[in-house]
């Protein structure tokens, strides 16, 4: 097996690549590559992590970032309190996959230790005889009057629901991973074993909604690992036969999703209420340039902040002016007085860029994602309430004093 390790956000490296790779890490918009002659690539503005295998192929992609932060801030986008309960304790400094399948083992096995829980599902079937209710108008319509067969509406107790059917499915799409770690393999194998009679979610719909009680509490972890599992792992059609299967993650989209719910928990102390990906709104006449902004807070008759969350780093002290256009044009269509872009680098100081002919200032700040999980959710809080203070309505900025550490 040929093995390619490359660091997200790292410098152009050149490498030796077949066609079809270097193909594959353009077309799945995993990094940039470009020819340097024979059988050499420049690949350069590697943008996802994790790990792909097609054929004989691997590669793996590491994060600029810990490990264990990028799990955080990804399960706090899923669930902003589950965190606070039992924060999963990351100490192994191997890839993504094999971390992931280590703690999906760890929290899975837990539950079948303490026992799978059961529920009641609805049943409808036609059977030689009566159990249940009668379904009155089943049975005229595909019976036209017989006595049997019964078409019956019953429940039955089963393991067969909504929490169990999620953690087979990513246990299931784990298995088909064939860069899956042997030892990790074996041991879901085993686990599948348990859950006998649960279905798995048909690919692509939607993952169910599951409100937890104190019956499910304990399946906290486990279903956001599962919910990780089925989000990020994909399957590529390369050529003929030959089959692309990945587990990857979006590193822009990761901080996006922690950035905007880390402030939108912040802003819902406050007046108002904050809109993640606002669409609807457009900056021209014509209705040709919508616009889209990351978080929009409102206030009872106006929007009161845009904030537009960007994963990058920046190559100079200054942040790239194309956003700044960007959040430019946001001020002007909101009629905002000030815009804010977030950056997970840069020069560690806040940047503000007052803009010439029109009463707007676009603020750049950079969030430290080094810092451990209570540090980088205090660095949201303090950025929350510069944000509220930067805008029309200074005065609501003194309730959310209660965040800062």
């Amino acid at each position: 097996m040929q093995l390619l390790e490359l660091f997200e956000s790292g410098p152009p490296e050149q490498h030796t690549l077949s066609n079809d790779m270097a193909s594959l890490l353009n077309r799945m918009r995993i990094a940039t590559v470009t020819p340097a002659g024979g059988d050499e690539w420049i690949v350069a503005n590697v943008r996802k992590v994790g790990v792909i295998r097609f054929g004989e192929h691997q590669i793996l992609i590491r994060p600029k970032v810990p490990v264990s932060r990028l799990f955080f801030m990804m399960q706090y986008a899923l669930h902003p309190k589950m965190w606070l309960d039992e924060p999963i304790q990351l100490d192994s400094d191997q890839d993504l996959l094999s971390v992931m399948a280590m703690l999906f083992l760890q929290q899975v096995s837990k539950i079948r230790q303490n026992g799978i829980i059961q529920g009641y599902k609805t049943f409808n079937d036609a059977l030689p005889m009566m159990r249940g209710r009668l379904d009155i108008a089943a049975q005229i319509g595909r019976r036209g009057g017989l006595a049997l067969p019964v078409e019956t509406v019953y429940d039955e107790f089963t393991t067969d629901i909504p929490e169990n059917r999620i953690l087979v499915s990513a246990l299931h799409r784990l298995l088909k991973l064939p860069m899956l770690d042997p030892a990790h393999r074996a041991g879901l194998h085993k686990l599948s074993e348990s859950f006998v009679g649960v279905n798995i979610l048909i690919p692509g719909q939607e993952l169910p909604v599951i409100r937890y009680t104190r019956i499910n509490a304990r399946y906290r972890q486990a279903i956001f690992l599962s919910e990780v599992i089925l989000r990020n792992t994909s399957v590529e059609q390369i050529n003929g036969n030959l089959t692309a299967r990945a587990f990857l993650f979006d590193m822009w989209k990761v901080f996006e999703d922690f950035v905007t719910v880390a402030l939108s928990n912040c802003f819902a102390d406050m007046d108002g209420k904050a809109t993640r990906q606002e669409t609807g709104t457009f900056l021209d006449e014509g209705a040709r340039l919508a616009l889209r902004p990351d978080l929009v807070w409102h206030g009872s008759n106006q929007r009161l902040a845009i904030v537009d969350a960007k994963y990058k780093a920046p190559d100079s002290a200054n942040y790239p002016n194309a956003d700044i256009y960007q959040m430019l044009a946001y001020c002007v269509r909101f009629g905002l007085n000030a815009g804010h872009l977030v950056y997970a680098s840069g020069p560690g100081t806040d940047l503000s860029h007052a803009i010439i002919g029109h009463a707007s200032t676009v603020h750049c700040h950079a969030v430290d994602l080094a810092q451990p999980p209570s540090e980088l959710l205090s660095q949201m809080s303090s950025l929350a309430l510069k944000i509220i203070n930067s805008g029309p309505h200074t005065s609501t900025g003194s309730n959310l004093a209660q965040f800062i550490p």
